[in-house]
């Protein structure tokens, strides 16, 4: 009886939920749909007053025209992911199970940790003169190598902190099995320990790939534009003083979502089991 009540009272607070979370969700998809919609239609439909339709792919050929930056823009932004995310899983992983498996002294892991959680709390634009002088200095400006550092050093603190979750969720008894069995350290965390954490690495390596395609300031302060820019400062460049070029704009970020969305999709799984797992200690 008392069940039957209170599945009762659950059923209208279960319905509402429901429908908030319907709602939540068309409200995220409907502008992306609305992108994609917008890509296809030529200017003087997104412009005009009175409502057409039509499919036409001037939006792309314009994109994609010889002479163009945003193909090269695009491979930018490929390049800078992809060092980002090897960057990242390489040593947001050491990091991460050595913070987990190995007694580091507390002199060197208080100042540590605090560095990590500090990193992230400086707004990124405070920091924009001392890092441009400091990788003008070392050559790197200007070009995808000093974007591929910067998003590293951001974005290493979070991959490191994560990693280190995954790795408490191994039982420690393993490595210790590895070391009566004569295994060295690192051969402990790449044969053994490493591949019990693929999921989390694959959690990682997507959100740390999301927020460096994704990045914009670093992109738009550290490079001259045009060619050497990133996707992100290509788009925003299709904003003119006297022209919006919102056709070209959807298109433009159409594509940019297109490798992100099919990421997520063949990563999904391996997200799901990562995070669940490395939310809970084993």
């Amino acid at each position: 009886m008392h069940e039957m009540a209170s599945r009762t009272r659950r059923g209208p607070l279960g319905t509402i939920a429901g429908l908030f979370l319907i709602a939540t969700v068309a409200a995220t998809i409907a502008p992306i749909i609305w992108m994609v919609v917008l890509s296809f239609q030529p200017l003087r439909n997104i412009i005009g007053t009175d409502f057409r339709f039509e499919i036409s792919l001037s939006n792309y050929r314009d994109l994609l025209a010889p002479g163009n930056p945003l193909l090269q823009q695009l491979g930018n932004s490929l390049v800078i992911v992809i060092g980002t995310v090897v960057l990242c899983l390489l040593f947001g992983s050491l990091a991460g199970y050595a913070l987990s498996q190995l007694a580091i002294p507390r002199p060197v892991l208080i100042p540590l940790m605090a560095l990590t959680a500090f990193i992230p709390l400086v707004p990124p634009m405070v920091l924009v003169p001392g890092l441009y002088a400091l990788m003008n200095t070392l050559g790197i400006i200007g070009g995808s190598t000093g974007l591929i550092v910067l998003n590293t050093v951001f974005q290493l603190p979070f991959a490191a902190l994560l990693m280190k979750i995954y790795f408490d969720s191994v039982p420690g008894t393993l490595r210790e099995a590895a070391h009566i069995d004569g295994a060295s350290e690192f051969s402990t965390f790449r044969s053994v320990m490493l591949p019990l954490v693929v999921p989390g690495l694959a959690a990682v390596g997507t959100f740390t790939g999301i927020m460096a395609w994704n990045e914009f300031l670093f992109g738009l302060t550290m490079t001259s534009g045009g060619v050497t820019s990133p996707l992100t400062v290509g788009i925003a460049s299709l904003v003119q003083p006297y022209e919006v070029a919102w056709g070209e704009m959807a298109a433009a970020g159409t594509l940019a979502a297109v490798p992100i969305i099919l990421l997520t999709i063949v990563a999904n799984r391996y997200i799901v089991s990562g995070l669940t797992t490395g939310a809970v200690k084993g």
